[in-house]
């Protein structure tokens, strides 16, 4: 194998790289502070405001002039903006089901190849759901977990029976999203109405408007807008960056060691939750808001600048000592990614292999990785960049058994690895 093929695959997996190792992006407090005006302007009709928004809106029918099907239920809402693109909302109030719909904000565009293009054939050609979200009390498929009070985190997910390990236990839709811009592109009392004509435009708004809040004047700051910082995750879809928010997923508490890992969809937009580990009946069900990699000293200031609560997940409220060892662990698997990397690029792969079984230990101890398949996969590649066949084959196929078990990308890869091998291997 190339040697620059291996470093590249060492530097993705290891060093400030590792901060990418879950599946999808953690949760994010992506949504800036949508920009003050000075004007008397006040927020739009959300549902706590009772004062008119001077903002002058106007509906648009450019969007259903084009001959084409469309999804949406309504008709957009508008508002012009600085850039000269207005802004709107665009409801599909049956997406995934009567009780469930989604709004986007984004620019107007009849561009068959922009991003809210794309998004409309995905909406089109999505199966329709079954009506099963948890926080209006639907239970049609006996989910394994139910939403209940939490000591000092009030709602959150509790396990109702063993989830296996590696196994998909929830699928969430998108509700809300809005293009990544659009906070930049809009003065405050816009970004403010046209977060709450999405939310209004819901079949059942209050699934969004009864998610939890940051905000510590929550008078001052539009629910819709307090909703939408403190739950929303950045995502692709169309070919372009949105904030979007999936209200069941937004039930899960923040934990440093989770035992649950998302994943989005950008052609279903939606967001699939797998068990990290096993998880027992009666547990709580947690993700990590923040990359996995991070230590405590960047973690915990992050997590209460961003989300505004000290974290009291099992790692943080346990003893110091253990804590310590934890980051002990984590900066370990920072140092050893460049020097693995330094010893490939030296050819002195034995070296290079006590090394990653070090990193590998230091991973498994410390359970921040849903699964080892991609290490597993390094220390084959190392062997076989060695010429040990017979040892590469076998982490290959460690690999591969990983891979598997968490429905993970890169088992087809793996098998034409192993069976390559093995044919070089029987006919040495």
């Amino acid at each position: 194998m190339a040697l620059s093929v291996l470093t590249t695959s060492l530097l993705l997996l290891s060093g400030t790289a590792s901060a990418n190792i879950q599946s999808q992006p953690p949760k994010q407090h992506i949504l800036p502070p949508l920009r003050s005006h000075a004007s008397d302007c006040l927020p739009g009709p959300l549902k706590n405001d009772l004062l008119p928004s001077c903002e002058t809106a106007f509906v648009s029918n450019e969007t259903l002039k084009s001959g084409q099907e469309k999804p949406w239920t309504h008709t957009p809402f508008c508002l012009d903006t600085k850039t000269g693109t207005p802004y709107c909302v665009f409801t599909a109030s049956k997406f995934q089901g009567p009780k469930r719909g989604i709004s986007i904000i984004a620019p107007l565009s009849n561009n068959a190849s922009s991003s809210l293009a794309q998004i409309e054939k995905l909406i089109l050609a999505s199966p329709k759901a079954k009506d099963d979200f948890i926080t209006v009390g639907e239970d049609l498929e006996d989910p394994p977990y139910a939403l209940r009070t939490i000591d000092g985190k009030g709602f959150g997910l509790i396990a109702t029976r063993k989830i296996p390990k590696g196994s998909i236990f929830m699928t969430d839709y998108a509700t809300l999203m809005a293009d990544k811009d659009f906070a930049a592109n809009l003065r405050m009392e816009q970004g403010r109405l046209l977060l709450s004509e999405a939310v209004v435009r819901l079949p059942y708004p209050d699934r969004v408007l009864k998610l939890a809040r940051s905000s510590t004047r929550p008078g001052d700051v539009p629910a819709a807008e307090d909703v939408m910082k403190t739950n929303s995750f950045s995502v692709e879809a169309g070919g372009h960056g949105y904030v979007a928010l999936f209200p069941d997923v937004s039930r899960m508490n923040h934990a440093c060691k989770p035992n649950a890992i998302t994943r989005f969809n950008a052609t279903t937009l939606s967001k699939t939750i797998t068990a990290f580990r096993d998880i027992l009946p009666g547990e709580e069900i947690t993700i990590s808001y923040t990359a996995f990699n991070l230590q405590s000293k960047v973690r915990l200031p992050r997590l209460k600048r961003l989300w505004g609560f000290d974290c009291s997940c099992n790692l943080c409220a346990g003893p110091p000592e253990l804590l310590a060892a934890s980051d002990a662990r984590r900066q370990k698997v920072d140092d050893l990614g460049p020097e693995i990397v330094e010893l490939v690029e030296e050819g002195k792969f034995d070296e290079a292999v006590k090394l990653n079984t070090e990193m590998i230990q230091a991973l498994t101890e410390e359970e921040i990785l849903p699964h080892m398949g991609d290490y597993y996969e390094i220390m084959g590649r190392l062997y076989q960049a060695w010429g040990k066949k017979k040892e590469a084959i076998e982490w290959f196929e460690k690999a591969l058994e990983e891979v598997e078990g968490f429905n993970a990308d890169g088992a087809d890869d793996l098998k034409k690895v192993i069976k390559a091998l093995k044919a070089e291997k029987k006919s040495a």
